[in-house]
């Protein structure tokens, strides 16, 4: 019996590492669309601009609770922080990684964003990177967001000391 075991193992690892499952261009075109859209509306809730409820894309439920708590956070802290007057959000998709039932996405997303400070100065703007996984699911003929995390940054390959990263 426990040879039988230790045999299945190098199968069972095998089939693991099998080659990822590729998306078709149109579900790929449309996650990296919700994933821009969702980023640039994230860092547009840190502005002055007029700000409407939501982050603009089809989230689940689960996910809509969150965020709205996070929308609730950013507002009541918003006499606090440095006053922004816009925000250009640019991403990069960096890497799909999907089950083999198209079913589940998690998409390894770079943002670069850029803060233009409310009151004129010396300086114009101030810009951050973040990588982000945002993970989908099929919900009909389209996707819908269902979790959003940052990645923890690594250094020389190694993560640094125990942090809390944000989830929204």
């Amino acid at each position: 019996m426990r040879a039988a075991v230790l045999a299945l193992v190098p199968v069972l690892l095998a089939g693991a590492s099998a080659t990822p499952v590729a998306l078709a261009d149109p579900d790929r075109g449309e996650i990296a669309r919700i994933a821009q859209l969702y980023l640039e509306n994230r860092a547009h809730k840190v502005t002055t601009a007029p700000q409407t409820p939501g982050f603009g894309v089809p989230v689940t439920p689960a996910l809509a609770a969150r965020l709205a708590v996070h929308e609730e956070e950013l507002a009541s802290a918003a006499a606090k922080r440095t006053r922004y007057r816009s925000a250009v959000v640019r991403t990069m998709l960096r890497r799909i990684d999907a089950d083999q039932n198209h079913k589940i996405v998690v998409a390894h997303v770079h943002e670069h964003g850029e803060l233009y400070f409310e009151k004129p100065g010396p300086v114009r703007s101030t810009g951050y990177g973040l990588p982000h996984l945002l993970t989908f699911v099929r919900a009909g003929e389209g996707w819908v967001l269902a979790d959003v995390a940052l990645r923890p940054p690594k250094h020389c390959g190694l993560l640094p000391e125990p942090q809390q990263v944000s989830e929204c």
